[in-house]
């Protein structure tokens, strides 16, 4: 461990991996602790020696940072209050082609954007230290045809990244990239049904077959490149319309054979009215039989913040760590406002517009000081409206 390609340990963990010290010296000791992690499981675990030392590093990092309940790290990002090195940005707006029943783009009247890879480049551009991309839609995001041009472009950067997708618009060449790419570390497959009939119902228009058929050859081309990543994950989301699946579709996952390692269960983000015949919540008793019947399956099952019934105080907020960009340039200060149907009360809440004034001073203006503070003070009648209207992860009821 002392020596690897011709660098000492210390140049990699330094330098290659966290490109130079932190000013602040318990960041620099947290973000070192991460880089050591990083390195020992890159070079001792057999599926992580496909990363490279800075991919790993970059993982790790969102892992440790990104919506932790460690008091240790909630003080030190609320003390620094860092510029963001995590991101998500959506790649195009209410141009999917599919017609799931649950999806705010059907009841929606906002127009088109489909996102150039120039603005992509600009907006990635202005994030120097990026750790971390998850950009995908509201929809599918492979339909945007430069989608894999924007995930290279990061990919050559070393940023670890995820999508979450149907996989019903994958191509064969997709699908190869996928394995070929160095930092794309999770596919998460929105499913949400473990029979063709439940699932067609839910997602019409779209072919349960296909989709399957899709997923295995991912998990095969995978396979016969010896690759472990991309990791394959499973997002059901429990609607009216499937709750009596739930149990199933652990055993349906299970059957096919493929290399999963983990179904997250989720409710829908928001209610809205032209959803109430498809919104519901977890039940207590469904939610602990998914579990013990993932570790009766080996298959790791968990929830979405949103399914909890106790949530965490708003005080504990990391999520604006992870700004969401719209496809528009709007900058929503985290990703769980959506899915509620009211995107122009997003864009009217938002923090700024990227494309129109840099993210450096939208981060240091007023709108984003003021949300930061707020949530740290933990006084609910200064929360940002933003955060009060549609806040599904924590309880702003829940004052410092």
């Amino acid at each position: 461990m002392e020596r690897c390609f011709g660098l000492s340990f210390t140049d990699v963990v330094d330098f290659e991996m966290r490109r130079g010290h932190h000013s602040d010296s318990e960041m620099d000791a947290v973000e070192r602790q991460i880089a050591e992690a990083a390195f020992k499981k890159v070079v001792n675990d057999p599926t992580w020696s496909e990363l490279s030392f800075r991919t790993a590093y970059n993982f790790m990092y969102l892992n440790t940072f990104y919506g932790s309940s460690n008091p240790q790290i909630i003080q030190l990002l609320q003390r620094l209050q860092p510029y963001p090195t995590m991101i998500e940005m959506e790649v195009c707006q209410w141009i999917c082609p599919l017609k799931c029943i649950m999806c705010e783009v059907q009841y929606s009247d906002q127009p088109k954007i489909k996102l150039s890879f120039e603005k992509f480049k600009y907006a990635m551009d202005q994030f120097p230290d990026l750790h971390w991309a998850g950009n995908n839609a509201l929809g599918d995001p492979f339909t945007n045809p430069e989608y894999g041009k924007m995930v290279k472009y990061l990919d050559d950067q070393e940023v670890a990244q995820e999508i979450y997708m149907t996989s019903c618009l994958l191509k064969e060449g997709d699908m190869k990239q996928f394995v070929d790419y160095q930092s794309f570390i999770l596919t998460k497959f929105s499913l949400d049904g473990a029979t063709k009939e439940t699932y067609e119902k839910i997602r019409p228009g779209v072919d349960f077959d296909k989709v399957i058929a899709n997923i295995k050859a991912l998990d095969n081309y995978k396979r016969q490149a010896g690759k472990f990543f991309p990791k394959l994950e499973f997002h059901y989301i429990i609607m009216q319309q499937n709750v009596h699946e739930a149990e199933q579709f652990i055993d349906f996952i299970d059957s096919l054979d493929i290399r999963c390692t983990g179904i997250m269960f989720s409710r829908l983000l928001h209610y809205f009215p032209e959803v109430k015949d498809v919104y519901m919540d977890v039940p207590k008793e469904l939610g602990e039989r998914l579990v013990e019947r993932g570790k009766m399956r080996g298959i790791p099952v968990w929830f979405n913040g949103d399914a909890s019934a106790c949530k965490a105080p708003a005080y504990n907020c990391l999520q604006h760590s992870m700004p969401y960009i719209l496809s528009g340039g709007d900058v929503l200060s985290c990703c769980n406002q959506n899915e509620a149907n009211m995107r122009d009360k997003q864009i009217e809440w938002s923090m700024g517009n990227i494309f129109e004034t840099p993210m450096r001073e939208i981060w240091n203006g007023p709108k984003y000081t003021k949300l930061r503070n707020s949530l740290m003070i933990g006084n609910q009648k200064d929360y940002m409206p933003i955060c009060k209207n549609l806040c599904a992860l924590y309880d702003i009821t829940k004052e410092k």
